[in-house]
Parts: structure tokens; sequence; C-alpha cells
């Protein structure tokens, strides 16, 4: 791909923002500057980049590549992007194909590689303009996809944080059963994604905002559940090829995914690389949790990212 960026700026409509983290590292006030980028497929993916503030950050420590998860969209991270930009990092989130703002057929993964293959070329476009290895973070279905990217080594990374990773599914054989008769029959399919939005978060507006977000999609596919199914095994029999510290971030009250799967490929990537905190009763977006929770998980993040990564350039 010759020209991965294009230069014209897109405005979709935005709706769903968290409620900012009222934290003592956060930048408030940094805007996204939009871009397209075209996908080898011919794909538009709309790209969102923030800088940290000049006056205080005049050279970024580092940047960060920021990869959703299912039915959402990037713009759902700007307070996320503010804990980020406070500590002197630069931030790239892009919207997943199907999803947001970007282009392609709602929902629907033409092959179980498609978001890897969507995140190495984000990847390749970043590094040429900015010159130095990016730290992935990654929630849910952005968290499988960056943990493949990783541990399949598909190119090096700074490091690795994984928020609410989809590392396992709970999966009744009824569903699984349905699931191989609409991938032989009808892949393309959409049909009713199964999330709850309650268990999303225990505070009510992230939930009441979730639900009127025109952005979030409201079906899946058998296609996209194929490259869960495929990238989490994948994905598993890989965590011992980790070569980045990694930091997840898991709720254990998660009922959207598995957070079973976080604590098997805790324990089989490098026991020198590793650190996880748990936070028990944490529901699936740990990053849009009730208080006092919420800020724990941004504490956490910072303490990690200031102890292994942030660092002054000599």
């Amino acid at each position: 791909m010759d020209k991965p960026m294009t230069e014209d700026p897109v405005h979709p409509a935005e709706a769903g923002h968290s409620a900012r983290v009222d934290a003592p590292d956060t930048a408030p006030g940094v805007v996204a500057v939009e871009s397209r980028q075209r996908m080898r497929d011919g794909t538009e993916l709309l790209l969102r980049t923030w800088e940290p503030d000049p006056r205080t950050c005049p050279e970024p420590l580092g940047c960060v590549l920021l990869v959703h998860g299912l039915a959402e969209h990037s713009g759902r991270y700007q307070h996320v992007v503010e804990v980020l930009c406070g500590l002197g990092l630069r931030v790239r989130a892009y919207d997943q194909r199907g999803h947001g703002a970007s282009g392609g057929a709602r929902m629907v993964a033409e092959h179980p590689d498609a978001y890897l293959d969507d995140l190495a070329e984000i990847y390749d476009a970043a590094v040429r303009v900015w010159n130095e290895l990016p730290i992935l973070l990654g929630h849910s279905m952005g968290g499988l996809v960056a943990a493949r990217f990783a541990t399949a080594r598909v190119r090096p990374v700074r490091a690795l944080v994984l928020s609410s990773p989809a590392l396992a599914l709970r999966l009744s054989p009824a569903m699984l059963t349905l699931h191989r008769v609409l991938l032989t029959l009808a892949p393309r399919l959409r049909v009713p994604n199964p999330i709850d939005a309650r268990l999303l978060s225990h505070d009510a507006q992230v939930v009441a905002r979730y639900r009127s977000d025109p952005l979030v999609q409201t079906t899946i596919t058998a296609g996209v559940l194929e490259s869960f199914i495929r990238g989490m095994a994948q994905a598993q029999a890989d965590a011992p090829r980790l070569e980045a510290p990694m930091l997840m971030l898991v709720g254990g009250a998660d009922r959207i995914v598995d957070p079973a799967g976080s604590r098997t490929f805790f324990d089989n990537a490098p026991a020198d690389l590793r650190d996880v905190v748990w936070f028990d009763h944490g529901y699936h977006e740990i990053f849009n949790e009730a208080e006092p929770l919420r800020s724990e998980v941004f504490a956490a993040l910072t303490d990690w990212l200031r102890r292994h990564l942030v660092q002054p350039q000599r």
C-alpha cells in the first residue's frame, strides 16, 4: 500500500463518550485529529490521533495504538486517551472495519484474520510517521487482536496492555451448534448481538450512553464469532512466545467474556514479562466502571506505565 493515509478529515457523529476521569495525570481537552486510512482491500477505516500538550510535553515519551472492542468504536475512549496523553504519550485509535464510522459491511469478518491484518496496516503507517515501536492497548475483542498480534510476532511492540481481553467465551453447546450452522449456510447473516449492556459497567450512566449510542452495533455474524473462536485458541497457544512487557487488567465479575481465559493466558506467558491486576467486582468495561473502581483501574495502568515505560529521554 503506497499511500496508507488519505488527507481528507472526516467528522462522524460522536456519541457514547464515557465520563472524564478526574485524576491528576489526565490531559483534559486533548482533541482528536480525524483521518482515514485505506486498507489493501480498499476499505477505509476512521483514525483518531491525539497528541500530548506540547506546553507540558514538547517531546512525546512514546505512542499507543488503541484497539476497541466488539460492536463499539474508538470515540468511546476519550477519557482513556486523556490519561495516556497526561503521561506524555501520543495515541492513535481506529474504528475497526464494520464498526463505528469505518467502512466495511457491518459486523462482517471476511476471514478470521481480517482484524489482525488491519492492525498490521495501522501499525505500519504509524511506525512510518513516528519511527518508534508502539505500545498496544486492546479492550475485549481489541484485546484479543492485540494479544494475537504480539504473541504471533506479527510486528515487534514496545509493550502490551490488555483490558478484559476476549481470551475465552462462555458458549453453550446449543450456541456452538447454531454457530456452525450459520457459519456454513450464512456466515454474513446479521443476528442480534447477545451482549447485555447492563453487564458492561456498574455505572448506570455508562450503560445508558452505550444503549443510546448510534455508532454501537446491535448485531453479530457467524464470521465474526469464528474470528473469536480461532483467535482465542491461537492466542492461548502462542502465549509463551510473548516478547514484550505485558499488563493485564481484568474484571473478576466479567460476564461478557470469561476471565478464566485471561488467567490461562497469563499463566502461560513468560514470567518475567507479565503483570496482572484483578478487580474482583469489576464488570467488563473496567475503564468505565463506577467509582471508586474506575480510579483504581487507571491508577494501576498509570503506575505500570510509569514504572515500565514512561521514562524521560536522555
